[in-house]
């Protein structure tokens, strides 16, 4: 038989089966978490990637020959499953990593996880390579997986992924983890002796405590410092062996497929430092932050404000918030070794979403509660479905402005105007802040081979954040504070993010001044999206542009006449 002429009748037979009664393919929903079931009864297992090698090579057996489309089904279906059992125990792994640090057998699972995760991308990408080469590509790209499957997995340049991509990715995670072996349990050499950092630091006066943290940062900068300089240059030869001519670029359009270029981000972070500096310059010198009473929060007082807040932004949110608390699935809680970072994760075999928060112990809480409970709230109501990192941040912080106009009955009025001073003020300083991180980032990887070593990197960030008003660029230690920044390790480029998707949250908050509901409304509309990206989104609410001339203008307006609104609560 001709070959031209078997593929064809391969096509025609499949073609027909599926309109028999086999449509397309659907995942079959997870289990999810049983009545009375925590996020303490999961149980972690390391994931089999020899299962998942099998999943992938049978897969590839069968595309190679006539096979009906149950089979063809099943077959993904099966390294789908691998995925997602390994993608769940990646993200348990890391959380308990995270509640204790000094945990050795969830440090070195999370580390395997890590390390291992390259060749579960490889297996994917194997997998759809073979999918979209095969005779049964166009059923493929029709019934399995999405428009544009084909030319993606298809084409020549995805025939040509140099193995040399997945040696670097290799690389790049066991930088990541010697970055959080370094930071999980650090001690300093302080008067001939090696002390605990952290211990050290909880049990100090003010004057040992300064000298603690002079200590910590004079040893850990140029242990991170070596650690960073390596991850920069392993991610610049990614993006050169990728055919792009920058990193940012790269994580730009591959990782984070934003809606707007880096030149635009640019001449964003530009607008930010012209108008924004000079009022926190002022509120600074005014020390601002000491109008401000700060009290102890528990856990307890922190789920109850928060609960009421869910409770009476309606029925969506409520049950999110309800769904979280009857699972346990979250950590809230201050306690020694645990991470001093705040995120939400996805178990997808529960379709279960998790809360971790590094709380401060204070008011202030109720805010990062809020924006973490925001991404909560998105991936419960969209069962995590697929989102760009852009659209995600705009349903958090969103959810930090909403949340202080449904707080009456949980606290008073007067520590709601408190709250909301806090919370211009902090605005502020997350534009301020965020913008330098991702300026010296920007400049970082603009270093020349030669001049990439710590000394440089710290005068960068002195600079930048002297440009910015967060410093006045009089002292050296001013340069070492970019060693606190996880996601300059774990998430580079990641925080444009954050001012870019604040201006949209604010949107929402002018709306909610302007009449309680409005900026509620206009969030629960969005919610469910129509659009996976930023801009579209954006446009289909009706809102504008955080690029729109003079937008930066008028966002430092408004929040300058929030806070003289609320400064003498």
């Amino acid at each position: 038989m001709d070959k031209k002429f078997a593929k064809i009748l391969a096509l025609l037979l499949a073609v027909s089966l599926l309109l028999a009664g086999c449509g397309p393919m659907a995942q079959e929903a997870p289990a999810g978490l049983e009545d009375g079931e925590t996020f303490d009864d999961i149980e972690y297992s390391r994931p089999d990637i020899g299962q998942m090698e099998q999943a992938v090579a049978r897969l590839g057996e069968s595309l190679e020959k006539l096979s009906l489309p149950s089979t063809l089904r099943e077959e993904i279906e099966a390294c789908y499953d691998c995925y997602y059992n390994y993608d769940t125990m990646l993200s348990l792994a890391d959380i308990r990593n995270c509640q204790d640090l000094s945990d050795e057998f969830y440090m070195e699972e999370y580390a395997w996880c890590l390390e291992n995760r390259p060749r579960v991308q490889q297996l994917m990408d194997q997998m759809y390579m073979s999918c979209a080469q095969s005779m049964y590509a166009p059923l493929m790209e029709t019934f399995f997986f999405w428009d544009g499957f084909m030319s993606q997995y298809g084409g020549e340049e995805a025939e040509s992924m140099p193995e040399e991509i997945y040696r670097l990715y290799r690389r790049e995670n066991e930088l990541i983890n010697q970055y959080r072996s370094l930071i999980a349990q650090p001690s300093v050499e302080l008067d001939g002796q090696s002390l605990n950092y952290q211990e050290s630091l909880a049990a100090a006066g003010e004057e040992e405590a300064y000298r603690l943290i002079q200590a910590y940062y004079e040893q850990y900068d140029l242990l991170l410092g070596e650690i960073y300089a390596q991850l920069v240059s392993i991610r610049r030869q990614q993006a050169e062996l990728l055919g792009y001519d920058s990193y940012e670029q790269m994580e730009y359009s591959l990782v984070y497929e934003r809606d707007y270029s880096p030149e635009q981000a640019l001449e964003y972070l530009e607008d930010i430092k012209e108008y924004m500096a000079p009022l926190y310059r002022q509120l600074m010198e005014e020390e601002a932050y000491s109008l401000i009473s700060w009290e102890y929060m528990p856990q307890e007082r922190l789920l109850e404000i928060l609960a009421g807040a869910a409770s009476g932004m309606g029925e969506g949110i409520g049950e999110s918030f309800s769904f979280m608390d009857r699972h346990r699935l979250y950590d809230i809680q201050l306690r020694p070794n645990k991470a001093d970072i705040s995120f939400q994760a996805y178990l997808s075999d529960y379709e279960a979403p998790f809360l971790f928060l590094s709380p401060y112990g204070d008011q202030s809480d109720v805010l990062s509660f809020a924006h973490e409970f925001g991404h909560f709230t998105d991936a419960y109501i969209n069962y995590n479905a697929y989102e760009t990192t852009d659209l995600a941040e705009c349903f958090s912080q969103a959810m930090e402005y909403l949340v202080l106009f449904y707080l009456e009955g949980s606290m008073e009025e007067e520590q709601v105007q408190e709250l909301t001073f806090y919370k211009a003020l902090s605005t502020l300083e997350l534009y301020l802040g965020q913008a330098a991180i991702a300026r010296f980032e920007s400049l970082v990887f603009s270093l020349p081979d030669e001049e990439l070593n710590t000394d440089n990197i710290n005068r960068l960030y002195l600079e930048t954040c002297t440009e910015y008003g967060l410093c006045d660029g009089s002292s050296q230690e001013q340069g070492w504070g970019w060693i606190d920044i996880s996601h300059l390790f774990e998430s580079p480029f990641y925080v444009i993010s954050y001012p870019v998707t604040n201006d949209i949250a604010m949107q929402i908050f002018s709306l909610e001044m302007e009449q309680q509901g409005l900026g509620l409304e206009k969030f629960m509309d969005m919610l469910p999206r129509t659009y996976d990206s930023l801009m579209p989104t954006v446009e289909a609410a009706g809102l504008e542009s955080p690029f729109s001339r003079d937008r930066i203008a008028r966002v430092t307006e408004c929040l300058e006449s929030v806070l003289e609104s609320v400064k003498k609560f």
